[in-house]
């Protein structure tokens, strides 16, 4: 998503000017966009000037107050009704219109209340570093590319060119040195610029064994330098094999069928890894994994006790603004107190299930149990 423009008052109101680029913006706008909302942009409109007049398409800028978002993925177009908040020559103030928003089409949208789950919306959607879930390194002898790969594009971060001599007959101690420096250098460089936490996956890919070794080189500075985060995410790493170092050679291992499949869950992976762990705490009822909002809320209120909140992108889209400013409340309330906060997405396998049950839960620090149990009433 490209951000062209954001104005923010004290109060917390404000607008942003953005224009879609994918199908995963028109998502993120879907779950930004909320009813009451004020959105401003170009739509055609059917304008009659009289009513014998036959009507005549026009491209008209309106501002609508929105009733109403619609969206279905494959579509790949955003539909926003609501009612015209201001005159305009051809639509009188107050009409009903339903205006299609699309890939590169820019819009303005302007919030009462802009909380933090919108504002990190916007920034991550608009951030190349935020939207990337796979990290890649393509190389052969002497060069290596460091790219991050969003759902539609590969952005290249880093080159690195070294010269490496030839290997000498009965003496390849120069190439050898060489080599290994330069496996270092791009090791070193894997490790400072990519925020391996945060991605999913990393690919190390290249012709012959030279991803191999870079992916020894990278434990091998690890274990060295005793870095248990990254030790810890070794299965994010996969090598693969190309007919080349150069960026065709990514091109050409992520369109293999072997690594498609890898790559497949990748967007939801951490959604999926959770779900899994809370449904096996769950089943093992020790009482450190809840849901339902009145156990939720009870374990929240119980600061620092809750380790993960999961909730799914569907309470969010409440046309109950209480509701909603709940929902925020209670996410802003884990994260004050160190835990984490996942939003799952309807769109998924994992927050279908999630929203099965209630929407919303809670895997803790440590087993809380009768979170369920009713409150006594006092006894007239």
């Amino acid at each position: 998503m490209k951000l062209v423009h954001s104005s923010f008052q004290k109060d917390k109101s404000g607008s942003v000017s953005l224009v879609p680029q994918d199908g995963e913006d028109l998502w993120t706008l879907y779950n930004l966009i909320s009813k009451d909302d004020e959105v401003r942009l170009r739509t055609h409109r059917n304008i009659k000037k009289s009513p014998s007049d036959k009507p005549v398409r026009k491209l008209v800028t309106l501002s609508l107050s929105v009733e109403s978002v619609d969206f279905t993925p494959s579509d790949e177009v955003m539909r926003i009704k609501g009612r015209t908040v201001e005159q305009h020559e051809d639509v009188p103030q107050g009409s009903y219109h339903t205006a299609e928003l699309e890939f590169n089409q820019k819009f303005t949208l302007y919030k009462n209340d802009w909380d933090d789950i919108s504002l990190d919306l916007v920034n991550k959607s608009c951030s190349i570093e935020a939207k990337a879930e796979i990290g890649a390194v393509v190389l052969q002898e002497g060069v290596a590319h460091l790219c991050l790969i969003t759902e539609n594009m590969t952005i290249l971060r880093s080159k690195i060119d070294k010269s490496i001599p030839k290997k000498k007959r009965g003496d390849s101690s120069a190439h050898d040195k060489a080599l290994d420096k330069f496996m270092e250098t791009v090791a070193d460089s894997v490790i400072r610029n990519f925020n391996i936490d945060k991605l999913q996956v990393i690919l190390l890919v290249s012709p012959g064994f030279s991803a191999r070794q870079l992916y020894d080189k990278i434990f091998s500075i690890a274990v060295s330098n005793q870095n248990k985060s990254l030790i810890q995410s070794k299965s994010k790493f996969v090598v693969a094999h190309s007919s080349t170092g150069y960026l065709q050679g990514l091109e050409e291992a992520l369109k293999t069928p072997e690594l498609q499949k890898q790559l497949s869950d990748t967007k939801f992976q951490h959604s999926v890894m959770l779900f899994d762990e809370f449904s096996k705490l769950l089943n093992d009822d020790d009482g450190k994994a809840w849901y339902g909002e009145a156990e939720v809320t009870k374990a929240i209120e119980m600061q620092g006790a809750v380790r993960t909140l999961m909730i799914t992108d569907t309470l969010f889209k409440s046309d109950d603004i209480t509701q909603r400013k709940k929902y925020i409340r209670m996410t802003e309330q884990v994260k004050e107190h160190g835990g984490e906060v996942v939003i799952f997405s309807s769109l998924h396998d994992s927050g279908e299930q999630l929203n099965q049950l209630t929407g919303i839960a809670v895997i803790l620090n440590y087993p809380v149990p009768n979170l369920d149990d009713e409150e006594e009433q006092p006894v007239c």
